[in-house]
């Protein structure tokens, strides 16, 4: 089983029996895990997609899912996997080949140049379709979202890019005081609409601040997850 990143995140009414939270995020490694994370992928986007997936697939992955700059994050409740998404790095000395965003948002190349440190990017957010309780969903993407906050700290990016579908721009625009970077493309495969909005860590943090304590990140969070990430990063690096 992979390592659990600490998640603490503060909110004034502890929900799901007294726990903090109710999610383990982890990051994903072994193949098995992996396997659970595109199969997840494929029922949260499957109606989405245009075509539609021929029965017998299972799974929904593309090749950047395999890139040694790329991560899945896993949302775990009681061990059962009920949300996941992807993080893509494009440090300082790769090209914008190592985003999926980049052949669709010609924007990109300037962010690149202008950008002090790696790029991020999130995407495949991912959320079992078979949960229907709004609150606990609500609370489930937040948490993926925050996590990825973690992420881009600890790792040291200086610029987040959020892949998402259309209705979740404003989400990314209110909390985060993220903003669009380009008008929705279609996404392969499947040719699934994504709009792509982009912020700093900086930004995100103060309308943090502003919006909702439940995104404040805590110095231990952050010492977990670097240690968590440590061997990873140094495998990044070496690619």
């Amino acid at each position: 089983m992979t390592e659990a990143v600490k998640f603490v995140p503060r909110q004034t009414v502890e929900p799901h029996g007294g726990k903090q939270s109710p999610f383990d995020m982890r990051i994903v490694s072994s193949n098995a895990e992996r396997r659970d994370v595109f199969a997840l992928r494929m029922s949260a986007y499957k109606e989405f997609m245009t075509p539609p997936p021929p029965a017998e697939q299972s799974e929904f992955r593309d090749a950047f899912d395999d890139y040694p700059t790329t991560l899945q994050i896993g949302a775990y409740d009681e061990d059962r996997l009920v949300g996941a998404m992807r993080l893509c790095f494009s440090r300082p000395f790769d090209s914008l080949a190592t985003l999926p965003c980049a052949a669709h948002y010609p924007d990109l190349q300037a962010i690149k140049r202008a950008a002090n440190g790696s790029l991020m990017e999130v995407s495949r957010f991912s959320i079992d379709p078979g949960i229907s309780n709004t609150s606990y969903r609500t609370t489930l993407y937040a948490s993926l979202v925050r996590a990825s906050l973690m992420t881009a700290e600890a790792a040291n990016a200086a610029k987040i890019l959020i892949a998402t579908r259309p209705d979740s721009v404003r989400f990314y625009k209110y909390m985060l005081g993220f903003e669009m970077i380009g008008e929705p493309a279609l996404y392969p495969p499947g040719d699934v609409k994504i709009a792509l909005l982009g912020g700093s860590l900086a930004q995100a943090k103060t309308r943090q601040r502003l919006q909702n304590a439940f995104f404040k990140i805590t110095p231990d969070e952050i010492v977990s997850l670097r240690r968590t990430l440590r061997p990873i990063l140094e495998r990044v690096e070496a690619a």
